[in-house]
């Protein structure tokens, strides 16, 4: 996800990359060590991102990341993240329980009265899709007025801003992808991945393989789109032929983070 996010916002995408090829072993240790230390970057990537689309939220970090869910939220970032993390463990458990796994019995997270790991594991493939989801609804410009703030300065997001972001999540997991040489959808492949490990462990497949696609953002405002368009000045504009109140539109939109869909004659002339 960050190298498709890099395509439009201002995150060091050369460190992510480097860093990607540091792991160079199989073994639980560094395995630890590598996620700890990939987490650490995800982590200030999106942070400069929810800040620059949402400063007034001041979003500083996500705080109890070993669980799935964090009630209290203190702020208005985490409060979007919690909401979402509980709809993707409400997916996962029902995956879960169709396929019939015990969601108690679990790799990562602890094993525990009431826990239910197996969940929170199977969460972590998919967990980009909230996290994307929560930008999406940021750049739709949200108030701190889109929220609701409890007796014990809690934040809660008001029904209609918590339908909006359901919107997004759906949409996100209904978007198709190509796996097992055919078209799914992104909640099918969910599925698929939690029927791979309940064959793996009923021993009819000696192979455990998870199998996501990799993430595709499919816009064309791009940062180098959005770099011409605020480039053109009065005069390039004539030049150019373009329409002074769409060339405000669009250069007000990127100004405020907002994503632009740019018109096709307007695209095609700044290319």
């Amino acid at each position: 996800m960050l190298r498709q996010l890099s395509r439009f916002y201002d995150i060091d995408s050369e460190t992510i990359e480097k860093e990607t090829k540091r792991y160079d072993s199989v073994s639980i240790n560094n395995t630890m060590i590598y996620e700890g230390r990939m987490a650490s970057i995800y982590w200030s990537c999106l942070s400069k991102i929810f800040n620059d689309l949402a400063p007034d939220f001041r979003f500083e970090t996500r705080k109890n990341l070993s669980y799935s869910r964090n009630m209290n939220a203190s702020d208005e970032i985490n409060a979007l993240l919690n909401y979402g993390y509980a709809i993707l463990e409400s997916m996962i458990r029902k995956a879960i329980n169709s396929i019939g796994l015990d969601p108690s019995i679990g790799y990562l997270h602890e094993i525990a009265p009431s826990k239910h790991p197996l969940v929170y594991d199977l969460q972590e493939l998919f967990r980009y899709v909230i996290d994307y989801s929560v930008i999406e609804l940021l750049e739709t410009k949200l108030k701190k007025s889109n929220f609701i703030v409890t007796e014990n300065y809690h934040i809660r997001l008001r029904p209609k801003t918590a339908k909006l972001l359901i919107e997004k999540i759906k949409g996100n997991f209904n978007k198709r992808y190509q796996f097992k040489n055919k078209q799914h959808t992104l909640d099918n492949i969910l599925y698929e991945n939690v029927k791979t490990l309940s064959n793996y462990i009923s021993g009819k497949s000696k192979v455990l393989d998870f199998n996501i696609p990799e993430m595709r953002i499919e816009r064309v405002d791009n940062k180098e789109v959005r770099s011409k368009i605020m480039s053109i000045d009065p005069q390039k504009r004539k030049e150019l032929g373009i329409n002074k109140s769409t060339l405000w539109y669009q250069q007000k939109k990127i100004k405020e983070g907002k994503e632009i869909k740019p018109y096709k004659k307007t695209r095609v002339k700044i290319e």
